[in-house]
C-alpha cells in the first residue's frame, strides 16, 4: 500500500510541479469520528485539489479504523473540458480501496469515461457522468477483472449558511459473473457549515449498496473539522 500511495503521489506532485498558469493548489485535512453499525471510531481525511475553468484535478485519501472494521480509499481524478463543446468533459480515475466491513481486500479500480454539465450556475452545479470501468476485488493475489458499465449525477450547491453535496454512481457488471453479482450503488451525502473562512464543520454520509445476493452492504457517517489551505 505504501507504494500504491507514493506512485499516485509522486505522479500529482509532478503535475503540480508542471502547471505553467497562476491557479493555485488547495489542500484540505479533515479529521473527526466515523460510525459504523453503531460502532464509532476516528477517521482522517485527505484531499488535494486543483480547479481551473477547463481542467479538474483531485487527490483523495480517507481511512477509519474501528474494533472490527477498517476502511482506506485512495483516488486520483483527472478531468478536462472539451474547449469546443465546454459542456462536455472527458475524466479519468484511479483508485485503491480496502473495506473489512464488504469484505473486499485491497481493490484497484480503474474508470474512464465522458461527463456532461447539466447545469453551471453560481451557486452550484450538476452533471452526469458515463464511462467504462473495472476493477480486481483482490489486488495482491488475483488477476481477474470484473468490468462494469458507470453512470453517475452529481449535485453540488451553496448558500449563504452552508453547502452541500450529493452523489449517487451506479456500477453496472457486464462481465461474466464468477462468484457473486458485484453490481452496487454508491451514495454520498454532504454538508459543511462554514465556522470561518478555513474552518468548517462536515456531515457525511456513505452507502455501498450491492445488488447482488451474497454481498455485504457498507454505510458510514462522519462528523468532522475540516481545515482549508493553499498548498505551496
Amino acid at each position: 500500500m505504501k507504494k500504491i500511495i507514493l506512485i499516485l503521489s509522486l505522479f500529482v506532485f509532478s503535475s503540480i510541479k508542471g502547471q505553467t498558469d497562476s491557479t493555485t493548489w488547495e489542500h484540505f485535512l479533515r479529521l473527526g469520528i466515523v460510525n459504523v453499525d453503531s460502532t464509532n471510531g476516528g477517521f482522517g481525511y485527505y484531499r488535494l485539489n486543483r480547479t481551473t475553468l477547463n481542467t479538474f484535478r483531485d487527490l483523495r485519501l480517507f481511512a477509519y479504523e474501528l474494533d472490527n472494521n477498517s476502511f482506506i480509499y485512495l483516488r486520483y481524478k483527472s478531468s478536462d473540458k472539451y474547449l469546443s463543446q465546454p459542456k462536455f468533459y472527458r475524466y479519468t480515475i484511479t483508485s485503491f480501496r480496502k473495506n473489512s466491513r464488504a469484505n473486499v481486500n485491497l481493490q484497484y479500480q480503474f474508470d474512464q469515461g465522458f461527463g456532461y454539465f447539466i447545469k453551471d450556475y453560481s451557486n452550484g452545479l450538476i452533471n452526469l457522468e458515463l464511462g467504462h470501468a473495472f476493477d480486481t476485488s483482490d489486488y495482491l493475489n488475483a488477476t481477474r477483472k470484473t468490468s462494469y458499465i458507470k453512470t453517475g449525477i452529481f449535485l453540488d450547491h451553496d448558500t449563504n449558511y452552508f453547502s452541500s453535496k450529493f452523489e449517487l454512481e451506479n456500477f453496472s457488471q457486464i462481465s461474466e459473473v464468477i462468484e457473486n453479482r458485484l453490481s452496487r450503488n454508491i451514495y454520498l451525502f454532504q454538508l459543511f457549515f462554514p465556522l470561518n473562512n478555513k474552518i468548517f464543520l462536515n456531515i457525511n454520509f456513505e452507502k455501498e449498496d450491492y445488488i447482488g445476493k451474497n454481498q455485504t452492504d457498507a454505510a458510514s457517517v462522519t462528523l468532522a473539522v475540516e481545515w482549508k489551505g493553499v498548498f505551496k
